[in-house]
């Protein structure tokens, strides 16, 4: 097959095979390297809400300290108002007083419900004292009733909505 106007050339086929590979290979090597990054920004992203878990529990952790000073050396009752954020992140939390014969502590997770499965952070609080209470993180605003009962401090985390 010649060239219409007469200089005596074949014609060549536009688009070869190996150009085809190559765009395909590339593809793919783009892919890998998208996928890649997305799970490496992924996995800083949930290192950082862990430690801004790690920052929010012992915020309140510092908070229920102080109350529980103060109200054991004043015998008083102290009510305190902590704003937190609403989310971590994407993601919401939970912060959970709990304890058992022995010890107290401030417990945090990722979740709408604490579970012991998604425990992340968990704070020991030195003194022996009677705890309760969970704050959701999606209301923001954490109330913090520390008194005692007796000669048992007592400290109870809710939610102000």
């Amino acid at each position: 097959m010649r060239y219409p106007g007469g200089r005596g050339e074949p014609l060549v086929p536009s688009v070869s095979t190996s150009f085809f590979y190559s765009f395909l290979a590339m593809m793919v090597v783009s892919t890998l390297l998208t996928c890649s990054f997305a799970s490496y920004v992924n996995l800083l992203r949930g290192a950082s809400e862990i430690n801004r878990l790690g920052e929010t529990v012992d915020k309140v952790a510092a908070e229920a300290e102080d109350a529980l000073t103060t109200v054991t050396s004043h015998n008083a009752t102290i009510g305190i108002v902590i704003q937190l954020p609403a989310k971590i992140g994407y993601r919401e939390y939970w912060i959970r007083l709990a304890n058992d014969s022995s010890r107290a502590w401030l417990e945090g997770g990722f979740g709408r419900t604490p579970t012991s499965e998604e425990r992340v952070y968990r704070v020991y609080l030195p003194r022996n004292a009677y705890v309760s209470g969970i704050f959701e993180g999606r209301y923001g605003i954490a109330l913090l009733n520390c008194f005692l009962n007796g000669s048992v401090p007592q400290l109870v985390l809710s939610q102000r909505r």
